[in-house]
Formats: C-alpha cells, sequence, structure tokens
C-alpha cells in the first residue's frame, strides 16, 4: 500500500525540470614560462660534488683491486705454506724409515757390522 502513496503523490505533484546550472570556461592566464638560470655558486657547487662523486668511485674501484689482489696474493701464500708442509711430512717420513731399528740392523748384519744401540743418536725436537 505504500507504494500505491507514493504513485499518488507523484502524479500529483508536476515534475520539476532543473536547468543545469552552466559555469563559464575560465581560461587561467597563462603564466610565462621562466626557467630560473643557476648561479655561479650553484654551477660551483654542482662542478665539486660531481667530481667528488667521480673521486669517491675512482677511490672505491681502486680498493676493490687493491682487496682482490691481496687476496690473490694469500692464496698463493697459502698454497706455498701447504706444499712446504706436505714436503717437511714426506722428509720427516723419509727419516723415520731411514731410521727404524730393523732397517739399521739388517743393514749392518749385512754388511758384517754390530749395532750398538747405545751409539745411537736421534734428534729429536
Amino acid at each position: 500500500m505504500v507504494d500505491n502513496t507514493a504513485r499518488q503523490l507523484d502524479m500529483v505533484e508536476p515534475k520539476r525540470r532543473e536547468t543545469p546550472h552552466v559555469q563559464p570556461h575560465v581560461k587561467p592566464a597563462a603564466k610565462p614560462s621562466t626557467k630560473v638560470a643557476f648561479s655561479p655558486l650553484e654551477r660551483l657547487l654542482m662542478v665539486f660534488v660531481g667530481m667528488v662523486a667521480v673521486g669517491f668511485c675512482l677511490c672505491y674501484l681502486t680498493a676493490s683491486m687493491h682487496l682482490a689482489n691481496l687476496t690473490r696474493t694469500y692464496q698463493n701464500v697459502q698454497n706455498q705454506v701447504t706444499v712446504q708442509k706436505r714436503v717437511i711430512a714426506d722428509d720427516k717420513q723419509t727419516v723415520g724409515e731411514l731410521s727404524n731399528s730393523d732397517r739399521l740392523n739388517s743393514y749392518a748384519s749385512a754388511h758384517g757390522f754390530a749395532v750398538i744401540e747405545g751409539n745411537i743418536k736421534h734428534a729429536v725436537k
């Protein structure tokens, strides 16, 4: 029923036409394009900042290359140390094999010598 009442009121009251409000197009005043030039102090400052940035980049690259060279040198030294340790271990093993008492006894008996343990000197650190 509420629908019926609303329709009746709508029919009784004439439709109003709204006139659109036309606003005139106002063109904004064209601003003259004025470019502000750098002052001599600003130019000098920009050149200085650019030079500092280039200098920083060069220092970084130089340090990076120096670090790479130091790392390579360190690896070479480590490699040489490892080789020398292996040579020392091989020499110690050779000394141990040559100073073995069984070997000395067999050599002495083969050549007609007698091994006296008290006369054998051992070099020990």
